[in-house]
């Protein structure tokens, strides 16, 4: 199996006027954690409460490649400059032993498994902010054969990572949760995992983050116990999904960047001090300069 981010698991009831959104965590019956949306962001959502909406957030959950060779492979004949990890002039900030980007030029042919038009025409405006920035082709398509196949799946987020889609023969490589209630929130998402789409990780883990995390905190919301042995599965579970950032002497990088539409919303009542991170709804400027220079156009390519 391909590498998969699996984002954000989502149900809302409106009569409580409470919004759900969920990590996969490691076990169905593990304790949740609550963020706070205030008064003001609430326009962002395009949604009118008379009080603020309750985020309840379990753990994300990566499912890495069970065969790397496949993966890697896979990535060398797609783009030969996916093996260059601490050699290349170019910035990487999302790799682990190898990159997973596309080649430069390429079109993507993106199918649609199922959704009305109302959700595909959501999912192509969001998608379509990357374009800008990347010398990539969209070709969005009807029926079962794309690289990318994208899935209508109420109450969850998550995607391939670059081209690990390609070693998933049939079905979905991509999962959207139809949230067209909230054009903002929905349209971060799916930026987010188009993000993912075109080969980027999860830059809470950039190794020049520097989160001031409270483990204990962290370990008690996903029902670990800190005191376990490093092996423990839940503890290292937790460990590799939040506390263990990329090797800054292995990756080309470019500076940690916490409004990138990467990055995870973390609460407060997760770090020391006053450190939170927000949801990010826009690409940031530092998302822009890294995927130009990963997928640059032929202009830039000749200088």
């Amino acid at each position: 199996m391909a590498q998969r981010s699996a984002d954000l698991s989502i149900s809302s009831n409106t009569n409580n006027q409470q919004i759900t959104l969920s990590h996969p965590p490691i076990q169905t019956n593990l304790p949740t954690c609550n963020f706070k949306i205030s008064k003001p962001q609430l326009a962002q959502y395009a949604v009118t409460l008379s009080s603020p909406l309750t985020w309840i957030v379990t753990p994300f959950l990566a499912i890495n490649p069970v065969d790397l060779n496949a993966s890697y492979a896979v990535a060398i004949a797609e783009n030969p400059a996916n093996h260059e990890v601490s050699t290349s002039s170019r910035k990487k900030r999302a790799v682990a032993r190898h990159t997973h980007f596309w080649a430069p030029g390429r079109t993507l042919k993106i199918a649609f498994l199922n959704g009305d038009q109302a959700f595909k025409n959501a999912v192509k405006a969001a998608a379509n902010n990357w374009l800008p920035h990347v010398n990539l082709t969209f070709d969005f398509v009807e029926g079962e054969e794309g690289d990318i196949r994208i899935s209508r799946t109420p109450g969850t987020y998550w995607s391939e990572i670059g081209t690990n889609a390609l070693l998933r023969e049939e079905g979905p490589t991509m999962g959207l949760s139809p949230d067209l209630r909230m054009p903002a929130f929905f349209a971060a998402n799916v930026m987010h995992e188009f993000g993912h789409l075109l080969g980027a990780e999860h830059e809470h883990l950039h190794p020049e983050a520097n989160i001031p995390w409270n483990k204990r905190a962290v370990y008690a919301a996903h029902g670990a116990d800190e005191h376990a042995d490093e092996d423990h599965y839940q503890r290292s579970m937790v460990d590799e999904r939040y506390f263990n950032p990329l090797d800054a002497s292995a990756v080309n990088h470019s500076p940690y960047d916490p409004l990138s539409i990467m990055h995870y919303v973390i609460s407060q009542d997760w770090t020391e001090g006053d450190f939170k991170i927000d949801l990010n709804f826009v690409l940031s400027e530092k998302d822009k300069a890294f995927m130009s220079k990963v997928y640059p156009f032929q202009q830039e390519q000749s200088e």
